[in-house]
């Protein structure tokens, strides 16, 4: 080997015209999964090579592998030509008479990736047929179907989970939230295609959606903003909220992942639920008032209405009581007559220095009804 001259390249780039005819086997075989150099109508790479232009020679060379595989990685693949008998690629390579090379990339169902050559000497292309060629795309072969189902391999992978297709091989993905396999160019986002591998992902009903497109069309909404939530969430008797959307409806400060009350219907910190709180304690003892009939609370009065509230005493029997128990009055007087018909107790010396009990017919005082004051009540469902 090192007494043979150094052999330039086939041309300075990939031949346009011929490039063209390498893209059409790509674009059949690939899809059909078969290794051939016949398409999938029984055309050979000489009639392929024919619809865009005219040559003396012509031979194609053809390479499967790995994605990740570069074009030096290829060529040397092909100069190697481990595996082939009769090492046809390399000498196809190495074949001095070549001028030009049309080259062509894409996927292989069966093996991941494949590569057309396409070499010729005495190239002459047709331009308007390339012209037509690139403005509608590779030319449909007829029978690829048929020629899908008659690949066989030794191994069996059973079939994708995203395009149902039975995956021959290439590269494959085990996805344990699916349940099986899947063809790595398939594992992408239903709805913005973008590649999956290595990135958040959500699956709904057997399709796999981006973190960000599953948010948007199956994911949780915040109550707060309505815009759907991707990352932490706050979930309460209200809703679901973004973190960052959990705000105090009183002083407007962010509560973040803070305690903080539901009450009322509205989300509050604990410095203003606890300052409604003891509002609304001070505000049922100061609005209560007695005078004459009249009573307000919260700071409504009962006169306003036109109306009188009732007012109730709640008593408690006296050391004259065997019972002990309480008992509600409507009014002072209520409390006399419901005392004079206890028991009789014997009278007590009045202190020293003190009154003596008014006269039969005048105003019975509690003490005499041998009863102590418990509580003071209002009844307001005279009011309405």
């Amino acid at each position: 080997l090192e007494s043979l001259e150094t052999m330039g390249g086939v041309g300075t780039s990939s031949e346009l015209a011929l490039g063209l005819a390498a893209e059409d086997h790509v674009a059949d075989i690939g899809y059909t999964g078969v290794v051939s150099h016949s398409s999938s109508d029984g055309s050979c790479a000489a009639d392929r090579v024919s619809r865009y232009g005219r040559f003396r020679s012509t031979a194609e060379s053809l390479w499967y592998g790995s994605a990740k595989a570069d074009a030096r990685t290829i060529v040397l693949d092909l100069i190697v030509d481990d595996g082939v008998a009769s090492r046809g690629h390399r000498l196809c390579v190495c074949n001095p008479i070549w001028e030009v090379v049309g080259v062509a990339y894409g996927p292989h169902s069966t093996f991941g990736t494949m590569s057309a050559m396409e070499f010729a000497a005495g190239w002459s292309p047709d331009a308007a047929a390339a012209d037509d060629r690139r403005a509608s795309g590779p030319v449909h072969v007829a029978g690829q179907e048929e020629a899908k189902k008659s690949v066989i391999t030794q191994w069996k992978l059973g079939g994708c989970l995203v395009c149902n297709q039975e995956i021959k091989g290439g590269a494959v993905m085990e996805i344990e939230k699916l349940g099986g396999k899947v063809h790595k160019d398939c594992f992408n986002c239903k709805s913005c295609s973008k590649p999956l591998k290595g990135i958040p992902w959500n699956a709904h009903e057997r399709s796999i959606f981006c973190k960000p497109c599953y948010s948007e069309q199956h994911g949780e909404r915040c109550t707060g903003c309505s815009k759907p939530i991707e990352g932490g969430m706050m979930n309460c008797a209200l809703g679901k909220f973004h973190v960052e959307c959990v705000i105090c409806a009183t002083c407007k400060k962010s509560i973040g992942k803070a305690s903080f009350s539901t009450a009322g219907g509205a989300i509050s910190c604990q410095a203003c639920s606890s300052q409604k709180v003891r509002t609304a304690s001070v505000g049922r003892l100061s609005g209560l008032t007695v005078d004459g009939g009249s009573g307000a609370v919260g700071g409504r009065a009962s006169s306003a209405l036109g109306r009188e509230p009732r007012m109730g005493l709640l008593v408690a029997a006296g050391s004259g009581s065997r019972s002990g128990s309480t008992q509600r009055a409507s009014s002072p007087a209520a409390v006399g007559k419901a005392a004079s018909k206890a028991a009789p107790v014997p009278p007590k010396a009045a202190p020293k220095g003190t009154a003596k009990a008014k006269a039969a017919g005048g105003k019975l005082s509690m003490a005499s009804a041998g009863a102590r004051l418990v509580g003071l009540g209002m009844d307001y469902s005279a009011l309405g």
